[in-house]
């Protein structure tokens, strides 16, 4: 139990929480409630990412003669955005151990995944503001998937912009740089680094996580015409 309250600790005692990683790594319980909450904000979400979901698949339908059931396209989204929980934590958790590597320190992989473990956090709180928001603006209002990633960062600046430039002003959010910031913490406390070391290895890794970020937007598919 004390593992899946470090989840809500590391918000507000970050080396306390780290320090206890540092001697017990923990992975399995954060993530688990990481993915049962996000499964559960995702339910609530489910109208909304139907809503954003019906023109894509009735222009779809359309070429290609079928109506995929918006439901069914929605719960599929939602479910995969939960099993990709665990591989995306497992990858911020190699791009720490990388960028620590690279600044002379003996990197601890298990010991920085379970760091990125507990920072994700900030992505649950970015999935209840995102409700919150849209829970405002009501589900008539969404029209596509763009819809669905209310502006909390960068992307003030230059609303509704898609493509590698879209991703990229997204991933840079309140939100992000928060976990970013934990994370620099955990490096620091769990490595014994300066700060210096902790907060530029952090620097460095959430770097990479963000262009890699805006390349995989430019797979989404643009919103109908």
């Amino acid at each position: 139990m004390g593992a899946v309250l470090d989840l809500i600790r590391v918000l507000y005692e970050p080396a306390a929480v780290f320090e206890r990683i540092r001697e017990k790594p923990r992975f399995v319980a954060p993530v688990a409630t990481v993915i049962a909450v996000s499964l559960l904000i995702g339910l609530l979400l489910r109208p909304f990412i139907e809503a954003a979901l019906g023109p894509m698949l009735a222009q779809a339908a359309a070429a290609r003669g079928g109506a995929p059931d918006a439901g069914k396209a929605a719960l599929v989204q939602i479910l995969g955005g939960a099993i990709v929980t665990p591989l995306f934590i497992a990858l911020i958790g190699g791009l720490l151990w990388v960028a620590v590597s690279l600044f002379g320190v003996d990197a601890r992989y298990r010991v920085l995944t379970s760091v990125a473990a507990y920072t994700s956090i900030t992505y649950l709180l970015q999935l209840l503001a995102g409700f919150a928001v849209l829970s405002l603006r009501g589900v008539a209002s969404i029209t596509s998937p763009l819809d669905l990633q209310p502006a909390f960062g960068l992307d003030l600046l230059a609303p509704g912009t898609t493509g590698f430039v879209g991703g990229l002003l997204r991933s840079i959010n309140v939100f992000s740089v928060w976990g970013a910031v934990l994370n620099g913490i955990g490096v620091m406390v769990t490595h014994r680094t300066s700060r210096a070391t902790g907060y530029g290895a952090a620097a460095l890794a959430f770097l990479v996580l963000v262009l890699l970020l805006s390349l995989l937007a430019l797979l989404q598919p643009a919103p109908p015409s």
